[in-house]
């Protein structure tokens, strides 16, 4: 299995309506809270330069969304790696401040589909200012909440932000056929195949203002039951003010690497469902 490095936005069922350009021409310069330094500099919409101190100057193509006036959802796969590396960052020029995940897939040789993130806090350098003492930060803000999410193809489901570190999942849309469904609904109840797992994955939900998160999760439950399947690295920015969300998928599907941008409008939903007092089948 090889990465697939061809740059693209779109995957199978979420794709991007508009990317922002608005970063072309910016510099900047990162002071992360794990002692690297990056400089940062958006040639173009989609071209970025980068380096740290000493180091020659590496070029990558990149994506952005604005998830706030001036919060911006920057994500790049790199190029020259032995695995699959992406990299993703929430820009935050309103407060200063940045975070930074580092996602790997091939980590495990045992589990090759599984993706491996890295967080990492920092500020950005501002000429003439000291360096903010605030970060951005890990929240129990959402835990308990549920929001129904309508992509851009039409998919649509409702996250249940099962606790602060777990996110279970309702899927509202099927490409099924009636009769699919209740052929497979049939082998189910005859022994034939098993009955759907609950989807319920790690997730990390980070503080970036008021009412704007990024949250990361990983489809490790579901890879762990089975490497063949799953593993995927999910990250958006959730601007629950405007009832948006904006994000990229980071994956391994028939062998390439799946990386894409997508974005969704929200609903909060109320109803009480049934996946929410399902027992888990993945913890004690």
């Amino acid at each position: 299995m090889s990465p697939d490095t061809k740059f693209h936005f779109e995957s199978t069922d979420k794709f991007l309506h508009n990317l922002d350009t608005v970063l072309a021409g910016r510099t900047f310069h990162l002071a992360m809270d794990d002692g690297e330094d990056f400089e940062l500099r958006f040639v173009t919409g989609n071209i970025v330069e980068w380096r740290r101190p000493g180091e020659a100057l590496r070029y990558e193509e990149y994506g952005c969304l604005r998830a706030d006036d001036k919060v911006y959802f920057v994500s790049s796969l790199l190029g020259g790696t032995e695995s699959p590396v992406c990299v993703t960052m929430v820009l935050d020029e309103e407060q200063s401040l940045v975070t930074m995940a580092v996602s790997r897939i091939g980590f495990y040789p045992k589990r090759p589909r599984l993706a491996v993130v890295d967080i990492t806090f920092g500020a950005i350098r501002v000429p003439g200012q000291p360096l903010p003492v605030k970060r951005h930060g890990y929240t129990r803000d959402l835990a308990g909440r549920k929001i129904t999410w309508h992509y851009a193809t039409g998919f649509i489901n409702t996250q249940i932000y099962y606790t602060e570190k777990y996110c279970r999942i309702r899927p509202l849309t099927d490409l099924r056929t009636p009769e699919e469904i209740a052929g497979e609904e049939e082998e189910i109840r005859a022994g034939l195949r098993p009955a759907p797992m609950l989807y319920e994955e790690p997730m990390r939900v980070i503080r970036i203002k008021e009412g704007l998160y990024l949250l990361c999760f990983v489809e490790d439950n579901m890879n762990r039951v089975n490497p063949e399947i799953g593993g995927n690295n999910l990250m958006f920015a959730a601007n629950l003010s405007r009832g948006c969300d904006y994000g990229r998928c980071f994956s391994i599907k028939n062998g390439k690497v799946e990386f894409g941008f997508f974005n969704a409008y929200s609903e909060p939903c109320e109803e009480d469902l049934p996946v929410e007092h399902e027992k888990s089948p993945y913890r004690v």
